[in-house]
């Protein structure tokens, strides 16, 4: 059978994600999800990959959930097994989320339905100008259940993020950009291309433990009260104290700091 999500990491630190239906506009079905679950173990056990990019094959990112899925899911619900058949799918996504390493998901054509539930559950979101983004489940009768409601609710914030799910409505990548879904925008599919490559390789400078706690600090403040987060960041902080020579990192660091203030001026 053919490979419906393909991981390319040849060597160095980053890899590259691909969902791999491109005939089928990448719509997610429960092989491809199988497939994408067994990839994210394989990364998150293979520590020389420091930054992940998530990209769809062929005209768009993902048109979203596949229609034999949809089906499956109808008749998990009729033989009363839907919650757990709806935790398994969640899981998937929750394990990329779970990843150490920084995801970017690289998004073009469209990005739509369970597709942007996957992206919402990256770390960085990248588009292209002609991408059109949203949840139109409300159309079907139903809501974004794989993680988009609560993701997307913590990403633009409740209002937006209410007439988003309410209305359906698909928006552009300039739109979502300004709504705070998306962090940055390229003018076409080669400047997506690039945007992604620079944003992996400049995450896979820093300290891997760095990265991927200050990953699950950022996760975790987003749900804990302010005490609770400022607790943690001091707890964080010590862990990395202990284990890192950071007089070490000094020279690396203050040229970072000193490129990216050039690159402003």
């Amino acid at each position: 059978m053919t490979k419906r999500v393909t991981l390319d990491h040849r060597s160095g630190p980053l890899a590259t994600l691909w969902l791999d239906r491109p005939d089928k506009r990448n719509a997610l079905d429960t092989d491809l999800m199988k497939e994408l679950g067994e990839a994210l173990d394989v990364i998150g056990h293979t520590g020389s990959i420091r930054a992940v990019v998530l990209r769809g094959r062929g005209p768009v990112f993902s048109s979203g959930i596949d229609h034999t899925l949809l089906t499956d899911v109808t008749s998990a619900t009729k033989q009363s097994q839907f919650l757990q058949f709806h935790h398994q799918i969640q899981d998937v996504f929750h394990r990329m989320a779970r990843l150490s390493q920084p995801v970017i998901a690289a998004m073009h054509g469209a990005c739509i339905g369970m597709g942007l539930e996957l992206a919402l559950a990256a770390d960085i979101r990248l588009a292209s100008e002609d991408c059109a983004l949203g949840l139109p489940e409300i159309a079907f009768g139903l809501i974004p259940d794989v993680g988009g409601t609560t993701r997307l609710v913590r990403t633009v914030g409740e209002p937006r993020a209410r007439a988003l799910i309410l209305t359906g409505r698909l928006i552009r990548a300039r739109t979502a950009e300004r709504y705070g879904l998306v962090h940055e925008v390229a003018t076409d599919a080669a400047g997506l291309e690039r945007l992604a490559l620079e944003y992996a390789e400049q995450l896979a400078t820093h300290p891997a433990t760095a990265l991927g706690l200050a990953k699950s600090l950022s996760q975790m403040s987003g749900d804990a009260d302010a005490a609770s987060s400022f607790r943690l960041e001091g707890v964080i902080q010590q862990a990395l104290l202990g284990q890192l020579d950071v007089a070490a990192r000094m020279p690396a660091a203050l040229a970072f700091i000193r490129a990216q203030l050039a690159a402003l001026r």
